[in-house]
C-alpha cells in the first residue's frame, strides 16, 4: 500500500468509526487486512473503497443517508462564469494556483454520475465514477463509502511533479506485483492532440498519457472499461480547458494558524454537490499530504446528527461527533447546519500538528460549529470563493 492509500484508509476508518462494530479487532489490523483485500478484488472501487472492503471484512451494514436537491456550477443547463481557453498551458507552471479551475470532462462514459475535481499545488484530479451498490441487491446511493464498477481519473502535473504516483504499487508479501515489466508511462502509441502519447496497462488499470508542455504531464487512467484506450481518447479529445475562480458554498474561514490552502474538492452525484472540502498544508515541516481538510456535505450524513452514535457529542446545544485516532487522525462533525436540513459540516485533521493548529478536539468542533453557508447555497452561482 502506497503512503497516500495508508493515509486515506486510516483517515477513513476514523470516518467511519460509527459504523463499525465494537470490540474486535482495531484499525491497525484492518489496514492490513484490507490492502490484502483491495488487492484480490477485481471489481473497481472507489477511493474509499479500501474502507468498504475493511468495513466487509468485519461485517458491517453501511446506511446511506438519501440526498437533497442541489445544482453544480456549469452542469445545471446554465453557463457557469469562466473564461474558455484554447487548450492546456503551453508552458508547465512550478505549481498551481488552488483557488482557481483549468478543465472540466466534456465526454465521459455512459453512466459516471459521480465525479469529482480537486485543485491541488503539484497534481489537479479529475475524476468520474460510474457507480454501484456497497452490497448485492442494495441501492447506489451517495454516502461516505461509494463502490464504482468503472472510473475515469485525469492528472495534470505540474512543472516536473509525477502524475503517475498511484499507479505505481508494491506487493504485498506472497502476492505479484500490480505492475507490469514495462515502466511508465509506457511505449509510444498514436498522438493525442498533436502531442506524443504513451499508453501503459496494468493492475486493471490502462493510462494513456502525454507531455501538455515540457515536464508537464497529463494521464487518463481508465479502470473497468472495455476498449480502455478508445475510452481514453475520447475523454482526452473532450477536455475543456478554461480558468475561472474555484467557489465554496460556504462563508470564507480563515487558514488554521501555520497552514496555507494546498486545494479544494468538489464532489457530485448525479449532477448535484455532495460535498466541498478545502485542504490545508502546514507551512513548515515535512507533510507530503494534507493536514487540516474544513468542508460541509449536503446528503453524505444524517443532517440532524442521528448518524452520529458512538462518537456524539454536544457543541453549543447541537449534535456533533468526535472521532480521534493515532497520529494526529481526527474528524470532528456538528450537524443541523443552519438553513440546510441535510448539512453537516465538517473539520478533519490527517497529522499531529494539523490537529494542534485546529485547536484539538475542542477547537477543530468550534470550527466545525461556525462554520455558515452562503445564502442561496443550493445554487452554485451564489457560492463564494475561498
Amino acid at each position: 500500500m502506497i503512503h497516500d492509500d495508508e493515509t486515506l484508509v486510516r483517515e477513513m476508518l476514523t470516518r467511519a468509526a460509527d459504523d463499525l462494530p465494537d470490540g474486535g479487532d482495531g484499525p491497525e489490523t484492518w489496514l492490513a487486512a484490507g490492502d490484502r483485500a483491495v488487492r484480490r478484488r477485481r471489481r473497481v472501487v472507489t477511493a474509499a473503497s479500501a474502507v468498504v472492503t475493511v468495513c466487509a471484512l468485519v461485517g458491517v451494514a453501511v446506511a446511506v443517508v438519501g440526498l437533497r436537491p442541489g445544482r453544480v456550477p456549469g452542469d445545471d443547463g446554465r453557463p457557469a462564469p469562466t473564461v474558455s481557453r484554447p487548450g492546456p498551458p503551453t508552458v508547465a507552471p512550478e505549481r498551481f494556483d488552488p483557488t482557481r479551475r483549468l478543465l472540466r470532462l466534456g465526454s465521459l462514459p455512459a453512466g459516471a454520475g459521480h465525479q469529482s475535481y480537486q485543485s491541488d499545488l503539484s497534481v489537479i484530479t479529475v475524476r468520474a465514477d460510474v457507480p454501484e451498490a456497497l452490497s448485492p441487491g442494495g441501492p447506489v446511493e451517495a454516502g461516505p463509502m461509494m463502490a464504482s464498477s468503472g472510473s475515469v481519473v485525469v492528472r495534470v502535473g505540474a512543472r516536473g511533479k509525477d502524475v503517475f504516483d498511484q499507479y505505481r504499487r508494491e506487493p504485498m508479501p506472497g502476492m505479484p506485483s500490480a505492475s507490469p515489466s514495462v515502466a511508465l508511462p509506457g511505449p509510444p502509441v498514436t498522438p493525442v492532440a498533436g502531442y506524443p502519447a504513451h499508453l501503459w496497462a496494468g493492475g486493471g488499470d490502462t493510462v494513456l498519457s502525454w507531455q501538455y508542455a515540457p515536464d508537464g504531464w497529463i494521464s487518463v487512467g481508465v479502470m473497468g472499461f472495455g476498449r480502455p484506450e478508445v475510452v481514453a481518447r475520447q475523454v482526452a479529445a473532450g477536455l475543456l480547458w478554461e480558468d475561472q475562480p474555484i467557489t465554496v458554498p460556504y462563508a470564507p474561514v480563515a487558514d488554521p494558524p501555520g497552514s496555507m490552502l494546498r486545494g479544494v474538492e468538489i464532489r457530485t452525484f448525479r449532477g448535484r454537490w455532495l460535498d466541498v472540502t478545502a485542504h490545508y498544508v502546514m507551512k513548515t515541516g515535512k507533510s507530503t499530504g494534507r493536514d487540516i481538510l474544513i468542508g460541509v456535505s449536503d446528503g453524505v450524513f444524517a443532517g440532524d446528527g442521528s448518524d452520529f452514535v458512538r462518537t456524539r457529542v454536544m457543541v453549543g446545544g447541537r449534535v456533533g461527533s468526535a472521532d480521534e485516532g493515532p497520529k494526529g487522525f481526527g474528524a470532528y462533525r456538528v450537524a443541523q447546519v443552519p438553513g440546510c436540513a441535510g448539512c453537516v459540516a465538517e473539520v478533519d485533521t490527517e497529522s499531529v500538528a494539523g490537529n494542534a493548529a485546529a485547536g484539538g478536539r475542542t477547537g477543530a468542533l468550534d470550527l466545525a460549529a461556525s462554520i455558515r453557508l452562503v445564502d442561496g447555497s443550493d445554487d452554485p452561482t451564489r457560492w463564494r470563493p475561498l
